[in-house]
C-alpha cells in the first residue's frame, strides 16, 4: 500500500505517482464539467446558476483544505521516516476536523443560500432560483467529496494514486449516466445535476470506507482523538489554505465585478474557468505528485532528489503550459461551443481563453514550485505571495474594465498580471531556499532558516 518514494529514478517515480493523480483530477473535474455540458442546453441562465453557486462550493474546498493539506505534508513525512502509527493518528484526527468544518460550512449554506446568491444580482429571476436549488442541494454533497478528499489525499501521501484514480473513475461514470436522465427524462433541470453529482460522490465515499478506513485509520479499537495533532495540521495547512480561502473570496468578489457585464458574462466566465480546468488539473496532479515525493525524500534527507524533482517539474510544467496557451490561442471559440451556442456568450468566453491563456506557463511554474516548497514544510511564503498576488486582481480588474479601458476583458487582464507574477515569485522563492534548505552535503542542515522561517 505504502510506496518508498526515496529511492530509484526521480522521473520514473514522479511519472508513476502523478499519472493517476491526474487522472483523479480529471475524474473530478469530469462532475462539473459533465454538469456544465448538460446544463448548458438549458441556456446561459441556468450555467450562470451554477457558476454563481460554483463560487461557494469552492470556498467550503478551501476551508476544509487547511486541514487537508497538512494532513497530506505530516503523512508524507511520517510514512518517509517509516513512523506508520504516527501516519494512522494523524489521518484519524484529519478525519475529525474535516466532518467537523464540513458540517457548519453546510449549515451555514443551508442558513444563508439566498444572502449568497443575492450578492450577485442576477436580475433574472428564473436564472436566481436555479441558483438557490442547485447551491443548497449541492452543498450536501461537499459531505462525501469531502470525505473522499481526505482518503485520496492519505493515499497519494503514501506514494499510492492508482487507488483514488479508480475509484474517481467509478463515480464519474455513475454520474454521466445520472446526468441526462435526472436533468431531462425526469425533467429536474439543474436540480437534477446536483443530485445526479450527490449521488456518485456518496457512492466513492462508501467504497473508500470499505476499502482503506482500516488501512488507513487502524482499527476503531485504536483511534485516539486530540486536538494537539488537529491543531498541528492546522498550523501547517493555514498558510497554502488560506490562499486559497482569500482565492475563493477574491474569486466571489471578481464574479460580482463581472456580474456587471449581465448574466451572460458570469456565464462566459463559468465555461472559461471549466476549459481553464483542463491546465489546472493535470498540473495540479504534478503538484501532488511532487508534494509527496518531496515530503517523503525531504524526511529521509534526501536533498539532491528534491533538487531534481524540482527541474522535473519545472520542464513538464512549460512544455505543457504551453501547449495550453496554443490551444486556447488557436481554438477558444470552438471549446466555449461545447457548451453554449448564445453568440455573446461565446464572445467573451472566447476572450476570456485568449487573455487567460497567455499566463498557463507561469500557472505551472507557480503550482510546481509550491508543491516542492509546501513538501518541504515551508509553507508560508509561497502562501504570502500568492495572497498578495490574489488581492490585487480587485483592483486591478476595477480599473481595467472601466468603459474607457478594456471592459469585461479587462477583468481577464488583472488575472493574467497576477497569474504571470505569482508563476516568477514563487519560482524565486524555491531558488532562494534551495541552497538553505537542500544542501548538497545531505549530512547538514541549515538550523539558521529554519529557525527564521
Amino acid at each position: 500500500m505504502n510506496k518508498d518514494l526515496t529511492q530509484g529514478s526521480v522521473i520514473q517515480k514522479i511519472v508513476q505517482l502523478a499519472l493517476p493523480i491526474i487522472g483523479t483530477s480529471f475524474m473530478q473535474l469530469a462532475y462539473s464539467f459533465t454538469d456544465m455540458l448538460w446544463v448548458g442546453r438549458l441556456g446561459s441562465n441556468a450555467v450562470a446558476a451554477i457558476g454563481t453557486s460554483g463560487f461557494f462550493l469552492h470556498l467550503g474546498w478551501a476551508l476544509v483544505s487547511i486541514v487537508l493539506v497538512g494532513c497530506g505534508i505530516s503523512v508524507s513525512q511520517a510514512i518517509g521516516k517509516k513512523k506508520e502509527k504516527k501516519a494512522r493518528y494523524l489521518s484519524v484526527n484529519a478525519l475529525v476536523g474535516v466532518l467537523s468544518i464540513t458540517a457548519f460550512y453546510i449549515l451555514i449554506i443551508q442558513v444563508g443560500y439566498k444572502y449568497f446568491i443575492g450578492f450577485f444580482d442576477l436580475n433574472r429571476q428564473e436564472a436566481v432560483q436555479m441558483a438557490y436549488s442547485y447551491l443548497r442541494w449541492s452543498s450536501v454533497g461537499l459531505f462525501f467529496l469531502f470525505i473522499s478528499r481526505l482518503f485520496s489525499g492519505v493515499s497519494n501521501a503514501r506514494g499510492d494514486s492508482k487507488l483514488p484514480f479508480k475509484i474517481a473513475s467509478i463515480g464519474i461514470v455513475v454520474n454521466i449516466v445520472l446526468d441526462p436522465v435526472l436533468i431531462f427524462v425526469l425533467d429536474f433541470g439543474v436540480t437534477g445535476a446536483a443530485w445526479a453529482t450527490i449521488i456518485a460522490q456518496m457512492l466513492v465515499a462508501i467504497i473508500y470506507w470499505n476499502k482503506r478506513s482500516q488501512a488507513f485509520f487502524g482499527e476503531y479499537s485504536s483511534w485516539i482523538f486530540a486536538l494537539l495533532p488537529i491543531r498541528k495540521m492546522i498550523r501547517l495547512g493555514f498558510p497554502p489554505s488560506t490562499q486559497y480561502i482569500i482565492f475563493s473570496l477574491v474569486a466571489i468578489v471578481m464574479g460580482k465585478i463581472v456580474s456587471g457585464f449581465g448574466s451572460d458574462a458570469i456565464a462566459a466566465q463559468k465555461i472559461g474557468l471549466q476549459i481553464e480546468s483542463i491546465t489546472f488539473m493535470t498540473i495540479g496532479g504534478i503538484n501532488g505528485a511532487i508534494l509527496s515525493f518531496t515530503g517523503q525524500n525531504f524526511g529521509a534527507r534526501q536533498y539532491k532528489r528534491v533538487r531534481q524533482g524540482f527541474n522535473a517539474g519545472i520542464k513538464v510544467a512549460i512544455g505543457f503550459g504551453g501547449l495550453m496557451t496554443a490551444v486556447f490561442l488557436v481554438f477558444p471559440d470552438v471549446m466555449v461551443q461545447w457548451f453554449v451556442r448564445d453568440s455573446a456568450t461565446v464572445a467573451i468566453g472566447a476572450g476570456y481563453l485568449r487573455i487567460v491563456g497567455l499566463s498557463q506557463i507561469f500557472m505551472c511554474v507557480d503550482m510546481i514550485s509550491t508543491g516542492v516548497i509546501n513538501g518541504m514544510g515551508k509553507t508560508r511564503l509561497p502562501a504570502s505571495s500568492n495572497i498578495i498576488m490574489i488581492l490585487i486582481r480587485i483592483p486591478l480588474a476595477l480599473w481595467l474594465s472601466r468603459s474607457d479601458m478594456f471592459g469585461v476583458n479587462g477583468i481577464w487582464v488583472a488575472i493574467l498580471i497576477s497569474s504571470m507574477l505569482r508563476g516568477l515569485i514563487n519560482a524565486s522563492i524555491y531558488l532562494y531556499l534551495k541552497p538553505r534548505l537542500l544542501p548538497v552535503d545531505a549530512n547538514h542542515q541549515s538550523n539558521t532558516l529554519n529557525a527564521k522561517l
